[in-house]
């Protein structure tokens, strides 16, 4: 038998000819005009983003791709998550604006509808007409020309400085495509905190007039809010879009955390080992999907395990209700609006924007971890299939950022905008600050060595630099407050709700007294199971934000995914926002 061969050497000579050949074949089919149309606008998108900002190239038109990744043969970078670039004029004029003293504006500030972001003209992309006639390539291909004149004309219509990022990826709009036509009814999932900035009218108007099918929009995070300012949200929402139901719920009831129970205490909450289903809110979507289905499908067993777990003496023996399917990554041409209820089968589809809940609230029905979770924009890929029974299928979508106006400074605090990739952070802070009194909540020192009580000015770079000081936030080589991690770390709080801040909806404040006294009231603090308080009703929970965990959240990537679960920690609304954060005594 002969001795195999030796591989020959592959030097650095023999790579940079190899590259040079892949660069000519690429020149040439460019040159022939049958150049894939999304390899060339990444490389428009590669010469915009080269550009300098000291000259007449730096237009306001250049665009930002992220989470680019790399790969070889096909482009899985198309469609990116694109956005405007500031400029450095813009970065220093919002840098000198967080210098300036903040002035706390009212609460009626928050008060804010679907208006203030979703405008006419930005609606969603719908899938365009097709028939089992066309080929898969012939489809790909239409699909794709609908999608490039879709993003065109974005383009055409509004300034790119006054839009807001959102999702570009055809693919992930394709899983959203999908779940709408397998869906008897639709979920869509918003943060209780900003449900006017994450619903798109758009979707509710496609779905309900057009595909004939049942909306339900389902409040998540409700313990982060309290009770009277979600009946106000539900009303007004009811009112706005009339054939939309509404559903409340939490995936971290308070049986669910650590230190539920407690009324008193500084330690921070945390999702126990083995979490339970969150049975309250359960019961409540299964009622309305009842009232929906009629006699079509047998719900029956849904609602038995409903009722087991709300009668069981809090064992903590896992249900084994479910399995999970996870669709392939290469769509087939077979998409299809399948005949409702078919077979007497309920499939409930579950949309949202990124960091809304939409994976925890599955796994909160389950009653166990069926789905991964993270606080990361665009964590889940593929729609997954997770059956609750033999006859309910859950359907979980990719989140999907929706075309709106809404600022970057809310696109932050809701979730949908990657804090890593922030390149002026102070005014987010700034924006908290105006309505919360951040030194007060966060027992801040002046940078200035001034006490509070002499009316000393605060501006959203002070609040930064006091926070960095107080946890030790230090550059490496100079020792100065870290600012940039401290505002980071801010941001971070916010997001997992540590810092209450949430929105109202229109009028709110001027009848206050009448949502406080609403019926719903009640059956919304029952969904929270919370705690009683003697005092003002109201279960008071405190968290202590610890060194080491402050230290070991900030060191965490960005893209970390299942270690940084959204369901780490969320503190319950409480009427005093300052009791929040408090020091360890």
């Amino acid at each position: 038998m002969a001795p195999p061969s030796r591989r020959v050497a592959f030097s650095a000579k023999a790579k940079k000819k190899q590259l040079q050949n892949k660069r000519e074949v690429n020149r040439e089919r460019e040159s022939q005009g049958d150049g894939d149309f999304l390899e060339r606008r990444k490389k428009n998108y590669v010469a915009q983003h080269l550009l300098t900002n000291d000259g007449p190239a730096a237009a306001a038109s250049s665009t930002e791709a992220i989470n680019l990744q790399p790969g070889r043969g096909r482009n899985i970078n198309r469609y990116n998550l694109k956005f405007h670039v500031e400029t450095k004029e813009e970065i220093e004029a919002r840098k000198e604006l967080a210098r300036q003293a903040i002035v706390p504006e009212p609460e009626t500030g928050l008060e804010l509808g679907t208006d203030f972001c979703f405008v006419p003209g930005l609606e969603f992309p719908q899938r365009p007409k097709w028939d089992y006639t066309l080929t898969q390539q012939m489809l790909d291909m239409k699909e794709n020309k609908y999608f490039r004149e879709y993003i065109n004309e974005i383009e055409k219509t509004f300034p790119l400085s006054e839009l807001s990022y959102f999702e570009l990826n055809l693919e992930t709009w394709r899983q959203l495509w999908r779940v709408l036509e397998m869906s008897d009814i639709l979920l869509v999932v918003v943060d209780a905190r900003f449900p006017c900035l994450l619903f798109p009218p758009s979707l509710y108007h496609y779905v309900s007039q057009q595909l004939k099918r049942d909306v339900i929009l389902v409040f998540n995070k409700i313990d982060l809010v309290p009770a009277p300012v979600l009946a106000a949200w539900k009303n007004y929402f009811q009112t706005q879009f009339p054939l939309l139901r509404v559903v409340f719920f939490t995936s971290l009831p308070s049986y669910n955390l650590r230190g539920g129970e407690r009324k008193t205490g500084l330690k921070a909450q945390r999702r126990k080992g083995t979490m339970k289903m969150a049975a309250e809110g359960a019961l409540k979507l299964l009622e309305v999907c009842e009232d929906v289905c009629g006699m079509q499908v047998d719900l029956s067993a849904w609602r038995s395990k409903i009722i087991e777990e709300m009668t069981s003496k809090g064992d903590d023996e896992e249900l084994e209700i479910g399995e999970v399917i996870q669709q392939a990554k290469k769509p087939d041409v077979g998409y299809h609006q399948q005949e409702r209820f078919q077979s007497g089968m309920l499939t409930i589809g579950c949309v949202g924007q990124p960091n809304v809940g939409k994976s925890s609230l599955i796994n909160a029905l389950m009653g166990k971890k069926v789905v991964s979770v993270s606080r990361t924009p665009g964590h889940t890929k593929h729609f997954q299939t997770i059956f609750l029974t033999p006859n309910v299928k859950l359907c979980d979508c990719p989140g999907l950022v929706f075309p709106s106006k809404l600022p970057r400074t809310l696109q932050v605090l809701v979730g949908s905008y990657p804090i890593a990739h922030l390149r002026e952070p102070y005014t987010a802070v700034g924006y908290i600050g105006k309505y919360l009194n951040l030194p007060e909540l966060l027992k801040l020192e002046h940078p200035s060595g001034e006490k509070s009580s002499e009316g000393v000015e605060w501006s959203a770079y002070d609040i930064c630099e006091g926070w960095a000081m107080k946890r030790g936030f230090m550059t490496k080589k100079a020792a100065r407050p870290d600012v940039a991690r401290a505002a980071n770390h801010l941001l971070r709080l916010s997001l997992e709700g540590r810092i209450s801040l949430y929105l109202r909806p229109p009028n709110y404040k001027a009848e206050e007294s009448k949502w406080q006294s609403h019926p719903d009231v009640v059956e919304i603090t029952n969904i929270q199971a919370l705690g009683k308080n003697e005092d003002d009703g109201w279960l008071k929970e405190s968290a202590e934000v610890d060194d080491a965990e402050s230290d070991e959240n900030e060191d965490e990537s960005e893209d970390e995914s299942e270690e940084a679960s959204e369901d780490d920690v969320q503190v319950p609304a409480s009427s005093n926002k300052f009791a929040l954060l408090e020091d360890d005594d």
